[in-house]
């Protein structure tokens, strides 16, 4: 009889699956074996056969495909606020050593990672992101993993959906943590699902380090586990609710337990052993029994032993690997403060020369960790000013609408895939259902529990979904397969359009979401903190005049000059008191920057190692350009007290909007420093529509 969870005997294409693979059939009473019958299937057969498309040949060519897509044009985005915010502390940490998890930051992984590369490759936009590309580029081969409960083209389907889903590609090339823990997850489902194909322990080795990974990329991580847990208590219920082969579900339990101490008795009675396997009478039993009663515990020990050793193992790999990326170095927290300060506290690299401080490692890393680890729980599915309800229900819509615009065919595909799989088939496999569940359960309480919205969060739900999803693309590729074979003109035409309509609406979608309009406020991906316009010139002049050493004069100056009630908390670059420039809780530098208000450039100005100073007067301003001007000013669109008199002549300017929409800068570029604008956005250029900013008091008037 065939396994509950795999592709059955009677059903579907050769399962190529390499190393333990099945071979299945078509479905009773469907499609014949396309290797097999008429004539028209002949070349097919031949062609699915050959070596160049083996089901790993597949796999690997998809995933080659998923890496160019994800390396393609990936350093051109400007930076969104949370890739600047990530981004300086990690060239914090490369400058000062210090380190510490903020649960603000989410996890270490990435800050790690691109501690090491930015040193050899260079702090840029494209290094930051390339560890997310690289890794979330391993999601198509692990759809082998799951090879002996699909059938071939539902594998190549699964590696598909991980390759060019849209949704999937744009966070591929995020430098957020989302894409990390997911892929971490979900290889580690892969490998505990070959684990329980072939019983090899390399398996939840593997699954050990990789959820490391996924905990030290971010907390959500407990999440996937609790989803998990819950899929498979649903498994359970439905196994024990209409059991396939016992009377009801306490029959099935009670031969389960039977089993199991079958099993263990097996192991350590000596009675089939001594007799070949076979009963013995009652008198060799007994003296067999007689013999051996004392060594009845060692049995037990050497059979556990094994078993025991290789969890201890597993527990050491995760706990080994999680204190590596969670221990603090240098100064730990204390480093990250302004001025930093020193700690006395046992530092990772410590530890790692005196293992006698360890201990002590261990109990500080733990205890700050879960401190932080609990305040993220906490602020989960907080709802601010609207309520909880109301965002709930706001952020489920939003959710939605992405899957529905976005990521169209594998959701609707998933859904087709599940009614398939619980509905149109025998039996029911198991990881199909299991996935099912997860990624439902997902599309609810992700946006139920986030506090800010964001489409990343949708990539939670699409991963396990591929899976019902390659099945429902299988199950149109069979039905377009079968029309072939038969020679149903009708059939092949409509699977055909089919197949090219999803084609179609996954290279526009990720032709204009992911690369034509990755930073635009219509599109349904971009978060509002993600700049929509392009200051990539005025960036790279940044990064050329804090390089010539020669030159005198700050690099980058920042200006608001508005007062009163006129200083907008949500709009100024510089802190409102000069008096409290150089005080700050963590070292938000530039200190005199209202530095959230100013991200994404903290990161810019940081890696360009670029001098920044600010002015909160119009004097403060002009005397400095009279005197000694600075290579670039940045101002605040709208700011009435900027003395744009004072830069006319010097100074060439774009404006720019750094958020979706409501937050225009204004980048003033002196004659002095070489700039490639695409255009000429120079303040001459500036038409009434787009007036020159407005001018300090008793300033002469700027030109239109």
């Amino acid at each position: 009889m065939d396994s509950p969870d795999r592709p059955s005997e009677s059903e579907g294409l050769d399962n190529e699956g390499g190393d333990d693979a099945d071979t299945a059939g078509d479905d009773a009473g469907g499609v014949a074996d396309p290797g097999t019958g008429s004539e028209g299937g002949s070349l097919f057969s031949t062609v699915v056969e050959s070596r160049a498309t083996t089901l790993v040949g597949l796999v690997v060519a998809v995933t080659v495909v998923g890496l160019a897509l994800r390396l393609l044009f990936l350093g051109d985005r400007i930076a969104h606020w949370d890739e600047g915010r990530v981004a300086y502390w990690i060239t914090y940490y490369i400058e000062t050593g210090n380190f510490a998890y903020r649960r603000i930051i989410h996890g270490p992984f990435i800050q790690h990672v691109n501690h090491w590369l930015f040193p050899i490759f260079g702090a840029n936009d494209f290094t930051m992101r390339v560890p997310v590309a690289l890794i979330s580029a391993t999601l198509p081969l692990s759809a082998l993993f799951f090879r002996e409960h699909l059938r071939k083209v539902e594998t190549v389907a699964l590696a598909l959906f991980l390759a060019v889903n849209p949704v999937i590609l744009y966070y591929s090339r995020f430098m957020r943590s989302d894409l990390l823990v997911a892929t971490f997850m979900f290889v580690a489902l892969g490998t505990l699902v070959r684990f329980y194909d072939t019983r090899k322990w390399r398996y939840l080795y593997a699954a050990s380090a990789l959820m490391a990974c996924g905990f030290a990329s971010k907390e959500n991580a407990i999440l996937y586990v609790l989803t998990w847990l819950g899929a498979l208590g649903l498994l359970a219920d439905q196994a024990l609710y209409r059991p396939r082969d016992d009377r009801s579900g306490y029959h099935l339990l009670a031969a389960k337990v039977r089993a199991l101490f079958g099993s263990a008795r097996a192991a350590i009675s000596p009675t089939a052993t001594a007799n070949g396997g076979r009963p013995g009478d009652r008198d060799d039993e007994s003296g067999i029994r007689d013999r051996v009663s004392d060594g009845v515990p060692k049995r037990i020990a050497a059979t556990a032993f094994p078993y025991g050793l290789h969890l201890v193992g597993i527990a050491v790999v995760f706990l080994a690997l999680s204190l590596f990326f969670y221990a603090p170095r240098g100064a730990g927290e204390l480093g990250l403060r302004y001025p930093p300060m020193t700690n006395d506290k046992v530092m990772f690299w410590q530890a790692v020369a005196d293992p006698t401080q360890l201990p002590a490692l261990i109990d500080h890393t733990w205890s700050y960790v879960s401190s932080e680890w609990g305040h993220w729980f906490s602020q989960a599915g907080e709802g601010g000013d609207q309520g909880f309800v109301d965002q709930a229900t706001e952020f489920i819509g939003r959710y939605v609408r992405v899957m529905g615009t976005k990521a169209a065919p594998l959701s609707i595909l998933a859904v087709a895939g599940f009614v398939y799989e619980r509905y149109g088939r025998e039996t029911s496999r198991n990881l199909v259902m299991f996935s099912a569940y997860c990624g439902f359960v997902s599309v609810i309480g992700y946006p139920i529990g986030t506090d800010i919205f964001g489409a990343w969060i949708v990539v939670h739900a699409l991963l396990p979904l591929a899976i019902p999803a390659a099945v429902g693309l299988a199950v149109l590729y069979r039905w377009g397969h079968e029309a072939f074979v038969a020679d149903d003109r009708i059939g092949v035409v409509a699977a055909a359009v089919i197949l090219l309509v999803i084609a179609g609406q996954v290279g526009a979608v990720t032709a204009g979401s992911v690369y034509q309009n990755a930073q635009s406020d219509d599109n349904y991906l971009v978060q509002y903190a993600q700049p929509s316009d392009d200051p990539r010139a005025e960036l790279n002049a940044i990064r050329s005049v804090a390089a010539d050493e020669g030159r005198t004069g700050p690099d980058v100056m920042l200006y608001y000059g508005e007062t009163g009630d006129r200083y907008d908390e949500n709009a100024a670059l510089v802190e409102k008191d000069p008096s409290g420039w150089n005080s700050s809780y963590y070292n938000y530098e530039p200190l005199c920057s209202k530095w959230f208000n100013f991200l994404p450039m903290p990161w810019y100005v940081a890696s360009s190692d670029a001098n920044v100073d600010c002015a909160r007067e119009p004097g403060t301003l002009t005397d400095q350009v009279g005197s000694d001007p600075p290579a670039v000013i940045i101002s605040v669109d709208g700011d009435q007290t900027l003395p744009a008199y004072a830069l006319e002549e010097e100074y060439t300017r774009a404006t720019y909007s750094m958020r979706t929409s409501g937050t225009n800068w204004v980048f003033w570029v002196h004659q002095s420093v070489e700039i490639d604008r695409e255009t000429d956005r120079s303040a001459a250029a500036q038409t009434p529509e787009q007036p020159a900013i407005g001018v300090a008091t008793g300033g002469p008037a700027a030109a239109p």
